[in-house]
């Protein structure tokens, strides 16, 4: 018999402090197959879960026992008295260290029902949110991606997909140019004040307003690469998650996909933010790589952007290219996508 079978189900009375600064509160103390749960001592509502590979305690051979939740940074505590509750503790701290406990979680990220338990009873929500997202596999980050968009065009409020079949080959033409085939580039058009955006799945996003303000497509690079250059610095899945919730980041774990209503307005309030703020740096190596001017993109760029364009000025041309990026004539039709 394992130590989780001998204790399972065992209950006992205990006292249950929220913070350091929060009152203590009369509790009820559950020990489940993998938790340990804290219930209010006169409603029965449940008050906190800890993972039992997570307990920790606090005082050594002292009444009362003091237990914590490892690395939790709320400042949770749990007294108890109950001799029976204090060994079956110890008892299970010992057989089940920290150190196997993570250890089985990487062997298990495929199991995403284990996970949800172990992760989802272990962390707190931000924690909850950077490892779910550290987990889920790229087709799903693709989905997630394109659901965001599906969610925000079933309003009806006027947004659509540009779907100009030369168009989109166009600008297939200068993803793959840029970014390569493993991205996605789309244009929204009825969306007022869309510019660009990334999310979840290599899947960045422009607004017709600004393909139709640009005058090349070494001006529209720039853009496409300021948001894949803050995609790779910041996983956009971890904003999806915080505008989901904690409910819809445990769904997205025992489901593999996130709840219908989960995503609503989040595509929208992401198109409609200041676009991604490049490392001037990094954009005008590109440049340089590919023997192409900056200008362009520096020309394009906002006022409050105007420190960026004086970067990207002020550096050394070099060697250019004899030819574009795009013909006159596929710049024409990319700029056409949102046509039909």
């Amino acid at each position: 018999m394992t130590a989780l079978e001998k204790y399972a189900r065992l209950e006992g009375a205990g006292v249950w402090r929220a913070g350091p600064e929060a009152q203590r509160r009369d509790v009820v103390v559950s020990l489940g197959n993998a938790s340990l749960v804290i219930a209010d001592g006169k409603s029965g509502a449940p008050l906190s879960h800890w993972s039992l590979p997570a307990v920790q305690r606090l005082t050594r051979g002292q009444k009362p026992a003091i237990f914590a939740p490892l690395s939790d940074d709320t400042g949770e505590t749990l007294e108890l008295d109950d001799p029976l509750l204090i060994e079956a503790l110890d008892t299970i701290r010992a057989a089940l260290s920290p150190r196997r406990g993570f250890a089985r979680l990487r062997m298990a990220v495929a199991a995403l029902a284990v996970l949800a338990v172990l992760i989802g009873l272990m962390m707190l929500p931000r924690v909850l949110v950077t490892r779910t997202a550290a987990i889920v596999p790229p087709a799903a980050r693709a989905q997630i991606g394109r659901d965001a968009i599906d969610a925000m065009l079933e309003s009806a409020a006027g947004e659509r997909i540009c779907a100009d079949p030369e168009g989109r080959q166009a600008m297939a033409t200068l993803r793959n140019l840029v970014l390569g085939p493993d991205w996605r580039v789309m244009v929204i058009a009825g969306l007022p004040g869309a510019q660009a955006a990334h999310l979840p799945g290599r899947l960045i996003v422009l607004g017709e307003e600004l393909i139709t303000r640009l005058d090349s497509a070494e001006a529209l690079a720039g853009w496409i690469l300021a948001e894949a250059q803050d995609a790779r610095a910041r996983d956009p899945l971890l904003d999806v998650l915080h505008h989901a919730g904690t409910g819809a980041t445990a769904g997205l774990l025992t489901t593999g996909a996130l709840p219908d209503d989960a995503l609503r307005g989040y595509a929208r309030a992401r198109l409609t933010q200041a676009p991604a703020r490049p490392d001037p740096a990094a954009i005008a190596q590109w440049f340089r790589t590919e023997a192409l001017s900056p200008l362009p993109y520096a020309a394009s760029l906002p006022a409050e952007r105007q420190d960026i364009a004086q970067a990207l000025n002020a550096g050394e041309p070099g060697s250019l290219r004899d030819a574009p990026l795009l013909s006159d004539g596929e710049w024409l039709q990319l700029q056409a996508i949102c046509t039909q």
